[in-house]
């Protein structure tokens, strides 16, 4: 507080000091790595060139190797013969890089792009990022292999969700934002949602929503799944890359999701360094779901119904 009588600037800014802490909105002005939320990109791109498909099967036998670099699983475990189904409920990077390369680097890298990596929504709101997908003609068969489940680039937790909603607006990409509506005395203005282009096949989308409805349902999401509720969706855990290497007990934890049948919202949570567990599975996932279950009820969205 200060005496409105004899202001001077030196005691504003001593009572305000407290408050001169940087503030950003970090959803769309901090990038990271998001890790393996990306996985349904690389899998989509792969479908809509005819690629693969969800019964596509793929050897799981050990780690892998690629410009000389190991690739594993997060949990080293494995599996034999997996489908593409299989990749997203188990979350598998060896089958992820092994989809990347099937694509090639151009295929994959244009799919980026297509879902809006690298390039801001532009959502009305100040301060927002662009993320870093480097050339893909300077990729290696490793970078190559580590884009295809999410590490290698960046991006903001807005672009990610804007991407997610391609699977949930029919292979459209929208461009997020604040004000949907102005009410002005009498009248309803309603602001338009702008398209920003055609991503992928109507089919497409489709074929992930189903496939990530099971990826929740058959992955270690379905420990906190809303009873009645299919929820499309697709964790993420990026280690973060810190002195020279990434480091495994540090990571970006992310979940990223919407009602697969009323699609009344989609919503991301990530957590920077999540002190109770690395795993995204154990944090945001429980977060998530608190959240969506408080927003089903405020919606009141009816229980889908169960064939």
């Amino acid at each position: 507080s200060y005496d409105p009588v004899k202001f001077n600037d030196a005691e504003v800014a001593e009572s305000t000091s407290e408050y001169k802490i940087e503030r950003r909105n970090l959803a769309l002005s901090e990038t990271y790595e998001p890790g393996s939320v990306i996985k349904p990109i690389t899998v989509a791109a792969g479908i809509d060139l005819g690629k693969i498909k969800p019964e596509t099967t793929f050897n799981d036998e050990g780690p892998v190797y690629y410009s000389g670099y190991k690739i594993d699983n997060w949990d080293g475990k494995h599996h034999g013969v997996q489908t593409i189904v299989n990749l997203l409920q188990k979350s598998n990077n060896i089958g992820s890089a092994w989809v990347g390369h099937l694509l090639g680097s151009k295929n994959l890298h244009n799919y980026f792009v297509r879902f809006g990596l690298g390039e801001k929504t532009s959502i009305d709101v100040e301060g927002e990022e662009t993320g870093v997908i480097q050339s893909y003609k300077n990729w290696k068969d490793i970078d190559l292999a580590n884009h295809a489940f999410g590490q290698g680039i960046s991006a903001t937790p807005l672009q990610v969700l804007s991407a997610f909603c391609v699977f949930a607006n029919d292979g459209e990409l929208l461009r997020p934002r604040i004000i949907q509506k102005i009410y002005e005395e009498e009248k309803e203005i309603n602001i338009p949602v702008k398209r920003i282009r055609k991503v992928t096949s109507k089919e497409t989308a489709a074929t992930m929503n189903s496939m990530l409805v099971e990826a929740v349902a058959g992955g270690e999401s379905k420990f906190f799944n809303i009873k009645d509720y299919d929820i499309a969706g697709k964790t993420g855990t990026a280690q973060i890359f810190i002195d020279g290497k990434y480091d495994a007990n540090k990571t970006n934890a992310t979940f990223v999701g919407y009602l697969a049948n009323s699609k009344k919202f989609a919503m991301i949570v990530r957590l920077n360094q999540p002190s109770t567990s690395p795993f995204a599975a154990e944090t945001a996932v429980p977060l998530w779901m608190n959240i969506a279950d408080d927003l089903i009820k405020y919606f009141g969205i009816p229980p889908d119904k169960k064939i």
